[in-house]
């Protein structure tokens, strides 16, 4: 018996999680539909809600699913779905969601179909497995061996647990749904928020950098649709016209994870604010490096797929630092304009709107060195530069902290929830009590 209920309620039964399910069937992925009766919605991982653990049919896939091959395939409400393959090191395969849909449906061949045993709750089922995907049971039974992790689901449902009778399953359920419906709430009203101050963000952050800082000021035509008026005094450039030297693409040389030679900075180095991240660096040879080795005030922009325009401005405090090929370096002119000022710019709706237009769709979104450099820009004197990269730097920070808060609360709340799930399960109600005062769910 897995040490993990050991605290559980003496007249809870020792099961093993086969004894649950009466099969573990894969899915099918079929073939393309043909607009016949036979194409049917087919579930696949990324339906899976995981934190209500459901499946969402907002977007449903249609295949064609012959009928000969639908036997025990067809899903009914109160199945247990269980991912076999699939999953990364962030979020490992084994996640289980329960589907209460009553639409014709099959799951694919990455999903096992698991119809729920007499004398057990298909939404208590849920939890249980819940809490030992949270506990890292699952991982256990995991390989990977082509980049794809599988499930050794046989291995997984021979695992023991200890389980209530069913009426004591289903008040649990009752009590940890409203638990968590609240916990939900909580959580939506902080993401909202989240939401609202990026807003406030981009809202001020455009009009600083197509406005300046004074309330009212004249203005003129630019012909430009991203930004159609700028102050009389500002003018308008392309990003060619200050940039110092050209702008370059990247190194293609493979990388080393040893951290031994140059910081190689990649397309997913860059978070959403615009900042390094710390995680997983990679690192050139000092030689292979050279060409490409970035100075203070460099600005990195995005050339392709989903994150085309993210940009980054590098900071010599952050230590030697090139660039990899899917990235093109920016050396702004620091006579002409601040390399803050350009940093914001690429933060503004007006670039966002630019890189719509320029960006060229093949099979990923792409915009070249020479659109970049052919990009508007709207260029106060230097010194107006400075007072608006100012102001923004401390609007920013404050907006950041702000945003901070909320992130680490929303963090905390989802973390009281899987915690709440887990010692529910194998305590019960009343070992969540106990637990709270032991800290052992303490948010």
């Amino acid at each position: 018996m897995s040490p993990l209920f050991r605290n559980a309620p003496a007249g809870w039964r020792t099961i093993r999680l086969k004894d649950t399910v009466t099969a573990c069937r894969n899915g099918l992925w079929g073939d393309d539909p043909d607009g016949s009766t036979e194409n049917l919605i087919c579930v696949r991982v990324v339906d899976f809600d995981r934190l209500k653990l459901r499946v969402s049919l907002e977007n449903p896939t249609l295949r064609l699913i012959p009928r000969s091959q639908r036997h025990g395939r067809i899903l009914s409400a109160g199945d247990l779905l269980l991912e076999k393959s699939g999953g990364g090191d962030a979020q490992p395969v084994g996640m289980v969601v329960l589907y209460q849909q009553h639409a014709q449906a099959v799951c694919s061949n990455f999903i096992a179909r698991m119809p729920v045993a007499t004398g057990y709750d298909p939404r208590y089922l849920c939890y249980l497995h819940a809490a030992l995907y949270t506990l890292g049971v699952t991982r256990r039974f995991m390989n990977q061996t082509t980049g794809i992790q599988n499930l050794d689901s046989a291995a997984y449902l021979a695992e023991s647990v200890k389980v209530p009778e069913l009426n004591q399953q289903r008040r649990l359920t009752h009590w940890l749904d409203g638990k968590l419906d609240l916990l939900d709430s909580l959580i939506c009203a902080r993401e909202r928020q989240a939401d609202l101050l990026f807003e406030k963000r981009d809202a001020i952050v455009s009009r600083a950098i197509v406005r300046g800082l004074e309330p009212s000021v004249s203005l003129r035509q630019t012909g430009i649709s991203s930004m159609p008026e700028i102050p009389f005094r500002w003018q308008m450039t392309r990003l060619k016209y200050v940039r110092s030297g050209c702008l370059l693409y990247g190194s293609s040389e493979p990388a080393s994870t040893e951290n031994q030679g140059v910081r190689l900075i990649r397309i997913t180095d860059i978070d959403d604010n615009g900042t390094l991240r710390k995680a997983s660096p990679q690192s050139l040879e000092p030689d292979l490096a050279k060409p490409y080795r970035l100075r203070d005030g460099d600005l990195l922009l995005a050339r392709s797929g989903a994150t085309v325009g993210k940009a980054i401005r590098y900071r010599a405090d952050w230590g030697p630092a090139c660039f990899a090929s899917y990235l093109i370096r920016v050396r702004p002119d620091q006579r002409k304009i601040h390399p803050d000022f350009l940093r914001y710019y690429t933060q503004s709706r007006a670039f966002r709107q630019e890189v719509r237009l320029a960006a060229v769709q093949a099979t990923i979104a792409n915009v070249s060195a020479e659109r970049y450099a052919n990009f508007p820009v709207p260029l106060p004197p230097l010194e107006e530069q400075c007072r608006i990269v100012e102001f923004l730097d401390g609007t920013m920070a404050a907006l950041q902290t702000a945003a901070g808060t909320m992130r680490r609360q929303i963090d905390v709340f989802r973390e009281y929830r899987r915690a709440l799930i887990v010692t529910a399960v194998t305590r019960g109600c009343c070992g969540v009590a106990d637990a709270l005062s032991e800290g052992v769910c303490a948010g």
